[in-house]
């Protein structure tokens, strides 16, 4: 009797760890198919976002100077937490791409950011004092 309620015993416990090591197996973690959301990108539409040209005529001196600071810090804030390289503080002025003083001085203003001509294509500026050259003109 007790050999036979041992087996008994044994026989339930061992489908109970059977029944464990099954379930351990499982279907796994399903696959991420999607990429990431990229994030936020300040200066997708305009390297000024802040636009702060509109306050060189303000009444307050200080004004433009405080919308410029502003902007770099925000801009280059966002591209390091991104990862990416963060613009130049300065902006500068530039012919649009295709026009022919673009053609004459090698350097064009393409979507708010400043490209050098090269013989097989263009090249991106970047600012003596680091980062990518912002312009206007373009």
């Amino acid at each position: 009797m007790k050999r036979t309620f041992l087996a008994a015993m044994l026989a339930v416990y061992s489908m109970t760890a059977l029944g464990q090591v099954q379930s351990a197996r499982g279907k796994g973690m399903p696959r991420v198919t999607s990429t990431p959301k990229a994030s936020h990108n300040s200066m997708a539409n305009d390297t000024t976002p802040f636009k702060c040209e509109q306050y060189r005529n303000h009444p307050h001196p200080g004004m433009y100077d405080f919308c410029q600071n502003m902007e770099n810090t925000l801009l280059a804030d966002e591209a390091r937490r991104a990862g990416r390289p963060g613009p130049s503080e300065s902006i500068v002025e530039l012919p649009a791409l295709g026009s022919p003083e673009a053609k004459q001085l090698g350097y064009t203003c393409i979507g708010g950011q400043a490209f050098k001509r090269l013989a097989n294509g263009w090249e991106q500026v970047h600012s003596s004092a680091g980062g990518w050259q912002r312009c206007r003109g373009g």
